[in-house]
């Protein structure tokens, strides 16, 4: 109503009367609302059929799709549309196994507890370290709820804007550290190894 009224108004000159204005501006809004609802439903009823396409196909068979349409001789719009799709779920699965992965090790390290398992990764320079963590040690040496405000703040912010490193107790530095999830190709824990290709 109030959009309707806006338009009503900025037709203000003209010769019709304000209820003449008013009820063409009404049908505008209205027509223009069953336009959006039904390109919405178009826009998810495409995004379905997308899912269901392309979510069914592990990350190689997608990436093969992928280089069979590139070395295609014509694609058109539809091979086009169809390649950009194709890129686009293969970003999407990427995302999604590597958020499942770093999970995956996040859990393992978190299931040593109060015992000590080793963490093999890739430095940011390179080199490649074994550290022995505590995980369940890490809550006695950082101020958790008694922090200020500000150091919460920056906390939340620091795992949002960087999910992939980990803060854990390096037993051996008796001090915290970080950890790239990412990088880790080995982690010993309870007893068995579990190795993870490194990214």
């Amino acid at each position: 109503m109030n959009e309707a009224w806006t338009i009503a108004r900025r037709f203000a000159g003209n010769p019709e009367t304000w209820g003449q204005r008013l009820s063409r501006a009404l049908k505008l809004v209205w027509w223009n609302a069953k336009v959006a609802v039904r390109l919405a439903a178009e826009a998810a009823q495409r995004a379905a059929a997308r899912a269901a396409k392309w979510g069914a196909l592990t990350i190689p068979q997608i990436r093969a799709a992928i280089v069979d349409l590139e070395n295609r001789d014509f694609l058109g719009h539809a091979g086009l549309l169809e390649l950009s799709e194709a890129q686009a779920a293969l970003h999407a699965a990427v995302d999604s196994e590597a958020a499942a992965d770093l999970d995956a090790k996040r859990a393992l390290i978190a299931s040593a507890g109060g015992r000590f398992c080793t963490v093999i990764f890739t430095k940011a320079d390179g080199t490649e370290r074994a550290m022995k963590v505590q995980p369940a040690a890490l809550k006695f040496h950082v101020k958790g709820d008694t922090a200020t405000e500000a150091g919460k703040k920056a906390t939340a912010t620091r795992a949002e804007r960087h999910p992939h490193l980990l803060p854990v107790w390096d037993a051996d530095k008796r001090a915290p550290r970080s950890v790239n999830l990412a990088t880790i190709r080995e982690i010993r824990v309870n007893g068995a190894t579990h190795s993870f290709r490194a990214a």
